[in-house]
């Protein structure tokens, strides 16, 4: 397959001269050339093609044309009406037996479901595009050329990594290695698939592994082929960002700065804003809090220039990679690329707050947090618009396709009627299996609405378990804190408490989070709680060196609950002061965290709490073993839970311990 070579002035000379059945396929040749960036252009062009492929009855030209004004669609953001086009382009495709546009069409409706988040549609469109190709080659046709075949094998295996499944995409990614062995690919293309594999491998955290592949997609850049390996270039960021993972900084550091320089050179501000905040990670790392704070501001600095470039037209962040025949595989419109911006100005702020509290600039780090939180709410904003649409869209795929196989049911009852009138009972019982699968139907989406209000009132639930009590406390104690003008202390606790109800009330929503949030959250929760209680009790959070908190994922608010159970129960009714551990630890493949303290054990706390409230029932047990049983319904990996008296040697109570067994995860 040729690349994506014609540009609109080769296109345009065209239509002079040319009569209307050639302008239909002149139309249809500019629709394609601007669906990958100015959807309003290739619409315009795509629908003048489709009437005139009407007038002229040419099924091809108009197939191509609902297939341009799909894509197009695609790019807007409309997806519910590209794939209503992408499906009636497939569909004359099939009626027309054209394999190469039917593949064409499977690889379309991947990469839509793709861009809408639905990973497990997505695979099911490139199944049936790999199936197409694999039944033509067994009867010894070819309709892809082994470059286009291993073109597919790489974006598919994106497709498999996306949905959290490694050992598949990484199969792919070696198979399409395997395939291109034998053939010329150009070198950025290549390049970019086995860096692809490497970062599959940094997800899985085999580290080694994923600098060994990203030195290696190197290797095939042009300007490198008569270099010693020492002097290749190319792909530094993310070889800095693995070796400053594996712990070692000041290699971290030198390719990161030539990653910085590159992308400088090359105009790039959103690549460019990266290497900036990577280089501060490394220098944080050194704990060098100067320079590393130096390239943080240089990362915001380039990130808001990102933003006016973005207001004024698409910029280097939002620019497709495009392939002739399928277009853009992943393709970022407006709204994506300022959730992008958003994301990045958030995660700039974020590692600034995290250095002005490890130097104890506590009023600056309060400043920056409230910058860090505008952009959180800015993403959030925009997130929860995106993915309304892309639920929306989903939704409707899915009503699309169940109304085409109704259709198709109902075609077949009538073509079994006309053939044959005398088969009337055989008619009878396929229409009576028709009302069947629309009852079924019926009952499955009533299922489906069943389950998202069982997960709206989870979510009730969850936003509840915030103490009344607690809450009154710590807010009557900054106020003391203010009264006694103790501004510093007044300040913090405020801070805390702003930031623990943010969390609480951001995770709630969330089926996951990363355990740097737990962490966060679980500090400000201890803290606050030691003011109600002065004295009464001191607490240690533990995190093993094997995790990384920025891309180690569990559920949120399940220690919560617990916590509160070990201060109101275990350790207040405590003659003695007492002592909370909280660890998280990576254990046989999976995340373990437990939660511990040294009070008076549960026997002895629940005869106190029956003799205060005889009808009492702990529902924070109850709530978090409903959470667990319905997240186990997703996972192959079960979540447990054990809660462990803790006896001395004469069997007497001297604690608790709840263990969680989470698995593990690692993401970016």
């Amino acid at each position: 397959m040729k690349f994506l070579g014609h540009r609109s002035d080769t296109i345009y000379p065209k239509l002079a001269g040319a009569g209307e059945k050639e302008k239909m396929h002149v139309f249809n040749e500019l629709a394609f050339y601007y669906s990958i960036f100015q959807a309003d252009s290739a619409i315009s062009y795509a629908e003048r093609s489709l009437q005139l492929s009407e007038k002229f009855d040419n099924p091809i030209e108009k197939a191509t044309a609902y297939r341009n004004l799909g894509n197009a669609h695609a790019l807007m953001g409309d997806y519910s009406q590209a794939f209503v086009y992408l499906q009636k382009a497939l569909g004359i495709f099939e009626g027309l037996g054209l394999k190469r546009k039917i593949f064409e069409l499977y690889f379309d409706l991947a990469k839509l479901n793709y861009d809408i988040e639905n990973y497990e549609q997505s695979i099911v469109y490139g199944k049936k595009a790999e199936q197409v190709m694999e039944q033509e080659e067994a009867m010894g046709k070819v309709i892809v050329t082994p470059y286009e075949k291993a073109l597919y094998l790489g974006l598919f295996a994106t497709v498999w990594r996306e949905s959290d499944k490694y050992d598949e995409a990484i199969k792919y990614y070696k198979d399409y290695i395997k395939l291109t062995k034998s053939f010329g690919i150009p070198g950025f293309f290549h390049s970019a698939f086995v860096k692809s594999l490497g970062e599959t491998y940094e997800y899985t955290g085999e580290l080694d592994s994923a600098l060994k592949y990203t030195y290696m997609a190197r290797t095939y850049f042009d300007e490198n082929k008569d270099k010693p390996p020492q002097e290749h270039t190319g792909y530094e960021k993310v070889i800095g960002k693995i070796w400053n993972n594996k712990g070692n900084p000041d290699t971290a550091i030198y390719f990161l700065r030539q990653g910085l320089a590159n992308d400088k050179r090359k105009g790039s501000l959103f690549y460019t804003a990266y290497d900036a905040q990577y280089l501060g990670d490394a220098f944080m790392s050194k704990k060098l809090y100067d320079s590393a704070m130096r390239y943080y501001l240089v990362g915001l600095d380039y990130s808001n220039q990102l933003y006016h470039q973005l207001m004024q037209e698409r910029s280097d962040a939002s620019q497709q990679i495009v392939y002739s025949g399928y277009q853009a595989f992943y393709e970022i419109n407006q709204a994506e690329a300022l959730q992008r911006y958003y994301a990045q100005m958030f995660s700039v702020y974020k590692r600034i707050y995290k250095l002005l509290k490890a130097t104890g600039e506590l009023v600056p780090a309060l400043e920056n947090h409230e910058q860090m939180a505008a952009y959180k709410d800015s993403f959030n904003v925009i997130s929860t618009n995106i993915d309304e649409k892309k639920l929306q869209a989903r939704f409707q795929t899915e009503k699309y396709q169940q109304q085409l196989a109704l259709l198709e049911k109902d075609n077949i009852l009538k073509q079994s009627q006309i053939k044959n009138n005398r088969l009337l009972l055989f008619g009878t019982a396929i229409v009576l299996l028709f009302i069947l699968v629309v009852v079924l139907l019926y009952f499955r989406q009533h299922r489906l609405r069943s389950a998202q209000e069982k997960l709206q009132l989870e979510q009730r639930l969850l936003r509840s378990q915030m103490n009344p009590h607690f809450i009154f406390n710590s807010l009557a104690s900054i106020q003391n804190f203010i009264v006694k003008q103790d501004d510093t202390k007044a300040s913090i606790y405020l801070s805390r408490f702003s930031e623990l109800v943010r969390s609480i009330l951001d995770n709630s929503m969330r089926e996951q989070i990363t355990l740097e949030e737990e962490l966060i959250t679980v500090e400000n929760y201890l803290e606050l709680q030691r003011i109600r209680f002065p004295e009464k009790f001191d607490y240690s959070i533990d995190v093993d060196e094997l995790l990384d908190p920025e891309s180690t994922f569990l559920p949120p608010m399940l220690s919560q609950p617990f916590i509160e159970n070990a201060i109101e129960h275990g350790i207040k009714s405590k003659g003695s002061k007492g002592h909370i551990n909280v660890m998280f630890k990576k254990q046989n493949g999976s995340l373990v965290f437990e939660i511990e303290d040294d009070g008076i054990g549960r026997q002895m706390a629940r005869e106190i709490l029956l003799k205060r409230d005889k009808e009492h029932k702990s529902l924070a047990t109850h709530i978090t073993g409903e959470r667990i049983r319905i997240l186990n319904k997703k996972l192959k990996q079960k979540i447990s839970l054990n809660i462990i008296d803790l006896k001395n040697e004469l069997a007497e109570a001297v604690g608790t311990r709840v263990v969680f067994r989470i698995p593990f995860r690692i993401s970016l």
